[in-house]
């Protein structure tokens, strides 16, 4: 399976995964700090960007090793030259190019990706006895302001167009896994985020998907929303739903 990220993999994509890091640094590394018992022996970070999600697995879990991976070659050699470890460009259909590995984590990685629940399932059953894999997908988003409201059904109907589902979370709730792979675990926690950071993550994106933005909505539409959300004001509330998963093997 050959899936691109819909957010693109350009400088300006990057950018937006580093915002993207410090804004969900907070329940990912607690979801991790919760689930992960001990140091794994090896880890896989699936579809890792420029390395932002590697260094923080290694960080909070003590992982003695550590390989991200990632469909995009310019976010591999970006990580590369980022962060010390080992990056490979993978495509999230193929096998693990490691093996039995203790721990597989994914962020916001299904929402890109056709056939969400088959390929988590898959990915369990590469784990090592005993093995770990933890899913973070978005449940819901919850906001007050009608731009962010407008703009989120834009991003849902982008992403719908590449086969996935920008709110993969529900997605999660039925897992075909194979034998001796079960779900340990399965909470959606709420986290609130700045309204400033979250114009600046859309603005971001807004930038990479324009003309196709306004090839279907209309160039005016498109300018309107990034007008507006460059003006955004920081009582606009917005609040991420993410669902956790963990499921051992």
């Amino acid at each position: 399976m050959t899936a691109s990220y819909t957010f693109g993999d350009t400088a300006t994509a990057e950018r937006r995964l580093d915002v993207l890091a410090s804004v969900f640094a907070a329940p990912s590394r607690a979801f991790l700090a919760a689930a992960v018992a001990g140091p794994p022996r090896l880890a896989c970070d699936l579809g890792c960007g420029p390395g932002n999600t590697t260094a923080m697995i290694a960080e909070v879990t003590g992982a003695l090793r550590v390989v991200g991976l990632d469909a995009s070659a310019a976010f591999v050699r970006s990580a590369q030259a980022r962060w010390a470890g080992d990056f490979r460009v993978w495509e999230a259909g193929s096998p693990l190019p490691v093996t039995a590995p203790d721990l597989v984590y994914a962020r916001l990685l299904l929402a890109h990706l056709p056939d969400a629940p088959a390929l988590a399932a898959s990915w369990a059953s590469q784990l090592a006895p005993g093995g770990l894999l933890l899913l973070e997908e978005v449940e819901r988003i919850d906001t007050s302001s009608p731009v962010f409201a407008e703009y989120l059904a834009m991003t849902v109907e982008r992403v719908r167009t590449s086969g996935a589902d920008m709110y993969a979370g529900p997605l999660l709730a039925s897992l075909p896994l194979e034998a001796g792979c079960r779900v340990t675990l399965d909470r959606v926690v709420p986290h609130p985020v700045a309204a400033a950071d979250a114009a600046r993550m859309f603005l971001l994106n807004l930038s990479v998907w324009r003309d196709w933005g306004n090839e279907v909505y209309g160039a005016d539409t498109v300018t309107r929303i990034e007008r507006s959300l460059a003006a955004i004001e920081d009582d606009a509330g917005i609040t991420w739903q993410l669902r956790q998963v963990a499921v051992s093997r």
